[in-house]
C-alpha cells in the first residue's frame, strides 16, 4: 500500500495519534506519545487478528445483532478493548468508522511501530493462555503482570476464595509511572441537559428491553454521574459510557444522549438475557467485558479493582444478588 493510499484511508485524528514504547519493569510497554511512522493493517498484527477471528467466530447474533464488522456488541466490546490497549487511541477512530470496521483485520489501518508489535505479541501469548480481554488490557496498560495473573489463576485452582484472589489482584494493581495516554482528538459534544431531560426515554427503552429502570439509573450514576458529555480516560462516551466500537456495533451515535441510552440499555438487556438474569454477572460483563464475566462464572477469573468498585457503586443504589 502506498503512503498516499494510507493517508487517504487513515483519518486525520488517527494520523495525529502517536505511540512510543515505555518500559515498565515486568510489564508490556504502554502507549504514551511519540510519532509513529509505520502503518499496517490489523491482519498484520497476529495478536489482534486472532482476537478478531475468535470474536467473529463466536458472534452468533444472539446477544445483540452483529454490526458492520460482523461482531455482535458483546464480542465487539472485548475485541476493541484489546485493540485500544495494543494500538492506543487510534483504535477508537477505526472502531467508530463503519467502512473501516468491515472485515476489520484485512482493511483497518493502524499505527504499527515496534512498540505496537511488542504489545500485539503480548496479546497473542496471553490470548493463547486463555486470559480475557480485560486481563490482557490490564497487562498491556501496565496495571498487572503476567505473573500476577498466573498467580491469581493458581490460587483459584487451589481453592482460594474469589474475595481473597480479588484482594490479591487489587494489591498488585499499579498505575504505570510513565504510561500517560494520548488524549483523543477533540470531538464536538452536544450541549444538553442532564439525565432528568431523558427520563421518559429511559423508561421507554428500559421497558422495551426488559431492564429495570432503577437499574439503568444506577448504571448511569456509576458510569457518568448523569453527565451526557462524560468521556472516560479509556475513551468511553456519554451517559452509559459506550466505547466507540460497542456503539458502532449497536448502530448508535454515543454523543447523542438519547441514542446513547438506547444503545446502552439494549446492550445491558442483552447481557441480562445472556447471563440468565444474573444482574451481577451482567454488570461485570458491562464493565469488564462479556468474556471476563463468562470466566468469572466458570470460576477461572474474579471481579477485581475497578469492577468491584463499580459493583459496589451500583449496589448502593440498586440491590444486587
Amino acid at each position: 500500500m502506498s503512503w498516499a493510499r494510507v493517508v487517504s484511508v487513515v483519518p486525520r485524528a488517527a494520523l495525529m495519534a502517536s505511540l512510543v514504547a515505555t518500559t515498565v519493569p515486568g510489564r508490556a510497554a504502554a502507549w504514551p506519545a511519540a510519532p509513529a511512522a509505520v502503518w499496517c493493517t490489523l491482519a498484520e498484527l497476529p495478536g489482534l487478528s486472532a482476537q478478531f477471528s475468535r470474536a467473529r467466530r463466536e458472534s452468533r447474533g444472539g446477544v445483540t445483532a452483529a454490526g458492520p464488522s460482523g461482531l455482535d456488541a458483546a464480542h465487539a466490546a472485548d475485541f476493541w478493548r484489546v485493540a485500544r490497549a495494543v494500538v492506543g487511541p487510534a483504535a477508537d477512530d477505526v472502531a467508530a468508522r463503519p467502512d473501516a470496521a468491515v472485515d476489520a483485520p484485512p482493511r483497518a489501518v493502524v499505527p504499527c511501530d515496534p512498540a505496537v508489535r511488542t504489545r500485539d505479541g503480548v496479546a497473542w501469548t496471553l490470548g493463547l493462555s486463555g486470559y480475557t480481554a480485560r486481563e490482557i488490557a490490564d497487562v498491556l496498560e501496565g496495571h498487572l503482570t503476567r505473573a500476577d495473573l498466573d498467580e491469581a489463576r493458581a490460587r483459584l485452582m487451589a481453592g482460594h476464595t474469589d474475595t481473597s484472589v480479588a484482594a490479591f489482584l487489587d494489591a498488585r494493581w499499579r498505575e504505570p509511572q510513565a504510561a500517560v495516554a494520548v488524549a483523543a482528538a477533540p470531538r464536538a459534544a452536544p450541549v444538553v441537559p442532564g439525565l432528568a431531560g431523558f427520563e421518559g426515554d429511559l423508561a421507554t427503552f428500559a421497558a422495551a428491553h426488559g431492564v429495570p429502570a432503577d437499574l439503568v439509573r444506577a448504571v448511569v450514576a456509576a458510569e457518568s454521574a448523569g453527565n451526557p458529555r462524560a468521556v472516560s480516560s479509556a475513551g468511553a462516551i456519554g451517559l452509559m459510557q459506550l466505547m466507540p466500537g460497542t456503539a458502532a456495533s449497536l448502530g448508535v451515535d454515543p454523543w447523542q444522549p438519547r441514542e446513547n441510552l438506547r444503545g446502552g440499555i439494549s446492550y445491558l438487556g442483552s447481557l441480562l438475557r445472556a447471563f440468565d438474569g444474573n444482574t451481577r454477572l451482567a454488570l461485570i460483563a458491562y464493565n469488564a467485558g462479556p468474556q471476563h464475566a463468562r470466566e468469572v462464572r466458570a470460576g477461572r477469573a474474579v471481579a477485581y479493582r475497578e469492577t468491584r468498585q463499580y459493583l459496589a457503586a451500583i449496589g448502593a443504589r440498586y440491590p444486587l444478588p
